[in-house]
């Protein structure tokens, strides 16, 4: 029987599961992750503002075998692209068809810049009940939200996270004795988005107080002194510091050779083939270029890459018609009272991404558990 791999079980890799199972259940399907249990980014969010624990939104993977998809819980030693091998911790596996979906790790020297007393990986879901802790006690300084390079995961997060923040110590009464700032390299708020969409953002941060230091590279801690130093030569003191890392691409893809010049898997961007026949990748593991820079890293074009590379690689092994991502996504904006804007667009277009927003309401913010909920019952029940 026809067998394909998929590595990593997170947006791209789950999608590409389910169109698997759902439409083609001739092929035997093996999803491989060092992770026992799933959940979506914005899950880290919720729990951050209190909405909901993290828990309440985590789901196991061995759900996937009641789905007959056979899952593997280890940590991938070695890839071998040209054979479709995956060597685990206790087995090798071998595949007509390989989907690599591994995500990004967190760069290490920007999680050694978060090792001192007070600062945090926001992205980080362990790292969540000490961050409570910290914004539990903090009554005054500045608590500061640090995006520390690129290319990062979920562009809007760390504005949403900051957001959350400010009303989370408006909530406990001490937001007036306690600075909020949100630093970025970048020159506004989400150029990915767009300008419109950085105003927006820009706008919500100035109506709260929330100091805005944009171009604000962070080049070094001190962890004691709880002092962030920036490129230019400022500094921020900090009571708590909650630092966005930037995405590096997983050391097993380089040691396989998958990876591009950009350090990440560099598949074709509309079939999400590799060169290497019938292997393709998907997600935060793989750089897709567009008009200014890359296609975002989120969940929302992992799962649709998952879909699309899924099908393309049945056509490769049995035949049939290739599918092609459009390069179509989208975004639920999270504000403070659980408002949510949306934001949609074609993020391949020409001569740039072609974005769109919307005002935020409560509306989104229910369509947005409504999205959570569908997925993860289509994809773990």
């Amino acid at each position: 029987m026809t067998h394909i791999i998929i590595l990593g079980a997170g947006f791209g890799g789950l999608a590409a599961a389910h169109e698997l199972r759902t439409n083609h259940p001739e092929i035997d399907v093996t999803v491989v992750d060092r992770r026992d249990h799933f959940f979506m980014g914005f899950a880290k969010l919720w729990d951050l503002a209190r909405i909901r624990p993290l828990a309440g939104g985590s789901r196991s993977l061995t759900a996937l075998g009641d789905r007959g998809v056979r899952f593997v819980q280890s940590e991938i030693v070695a890839i071998d692209p040209t054979t479709r091998t995956v060597e685990l911790a206790d087995e090798t596996l071998a595949a007509d068809g390989l989907l690599v979906a591994l995500g990004a790790a967190h760069a290490p020297t920007h999680l050694e810049l978060l090792a001192g007393p007070g600062a945090h990986d926001l992205y980080d879901g362990r790292a969540l009940p000490a961050i409570h802790d910290d914004l539990d006690a903090v009554t005054e300084g500045t608590v500061l939200v640090s995006i520390l390079g690129g290319p990062f995961q979920c562009p809007p997060a760390p504005f949403e996270a900051v957001l959350l923040v400010d009303e989370r110590l408006r909530q406990r009464g001490v937001r007036d004795q306690v600075d909020v700032a949100i630093s970025t390299p970048q020159p506004m708020t989400l150029p990915v988005a767009g300008v419109d969409a950085s105003r927006y953002i820009a706008g919500h941060l100035d109506e709260r107080g929330i100091r805005l230091l944009s171009e604000s590279a962070v080049v070094s801690v001190d962890g004691e002194a709880r002092v962030a130093h920036f490129a230019d030569g400022t500094r921020q003191s900090f009571s708590v510091l909650l630092g966005v890392p930037a995405s590096s691409p997983p050391p097993v893809i380089t040691a396989a050779g998958l990876a591009g010049d950009s350090g990440f898997i560099e598949p074709d961007p509309r079939t999400l083939r590799t060169s290497f026949e019938r292997v393709a990748a998907v997600g935060d593991c793989t750089h897709i270029p567009n008009a200014i820079g890359a296609l975002p890293k989120a969940g929302v074009f992992a799962a649709a890459e998952g879909v699309v590379a899924a099908r393309n690689l049945v056509a490769d092994l049995l035949g049939g018609d290739e599918a092609r991502f459009d390069g179509h996504g989208y975004c639920f904006l999270e504000l403070p009272g659980q408002l949510v804007a949306f934001v949609q667009g074609d993020f391949l277009a020409e001569p740039r991404p072609d974005v769109t927003l919307t005002e935020a309401d409560h509306e989104q913010f229910v369509r947005k558990q409504e999205y959570e909920l569908e997925r993860l019952d289509a994809w773990l029940g």
